[in-house]
């Protein structure tokens, strides 16, 4: 693996607001969750994520009783794994431009409490390096300390070209641009 030389100068913590977390990932409402991100150290990121009770992905899965499915607080979770992959880590800063980063493998979900709409999630993770190309993530999450999850994740950084057969070149080209225009230093 090497390393990009951007990674000496990487100052930690890094905070990321809303508008850097859009440059770094193609996420956008209502899919994009993650309010807030702080590096601490290259693997390591807390973030919030939070949702509106007018969020139309609310809707559906509890009628009447709007709750964050589980499979939203895990794509949020992944949402900022990627956010602070792209902004903290130098292995993965290096990987460059074609690729993007999709969640790759669901390996333990615990669901402790539920969330609402109106929560604050606080997501805790560490990360851990399997290969150039892939991590995985430990997470926790809590609303106001009382813990709401706990997840383990692997996130995978795709080539463009391996995505190719799947999906259409106008939407690979949208996605690419989406994540790497805004950001321009990747």
């Amino acid at each position: 693996m090497t390393v990009s030389p951007v990674a000496d100068s990487l100052h930690y913590p890094i905070e990321l607001d809303a508008t850097a977390i859009a440059g770094l990932i193609p996420h956008r409402p209502p899919m994009l969750f993650i309010e807030q991100v702080t590096v601490h150290a290259a693997g390591q990121f807390s973030g919030i994520a939070s949702w509106q009770a007018d969020n139309p992905i609310l809707a559906g899965p509890f009628p009447g009783c709007p709750i964050v499915p589980g499979a939203i607080i895990l794509e949020a979770a992944a949402q900022l794994a990627g956010a602070g992959l792209l902004a903290g880590d130098p292995v993965t800063r290096s990987i460059g431009p074609g690729h993007v980063g999709m969640l790759g493998a669901v390996r333990k979900c615990s669901f402790k409490r539920p969330v609402l709409p109106g929560d604050k999630l606080n997501i805790r993770m560490t990360c851990r390096r399997m290969a150039e190309k892939a991590v995985l993530v430990q997470s926790t999450a809590d609303v106001g300390g009382t813990e709401a999850a706990a997840l383990e994740f692997m996130v995978v950084y795709a080539p463009e070209s391996s995505l190719q057969e799947l999906i259409s070149r106008d939407a690979l080209q949208h996605l690419f641009r989406a994540t790497f225009n805004a950001n321009g230093s990747r």
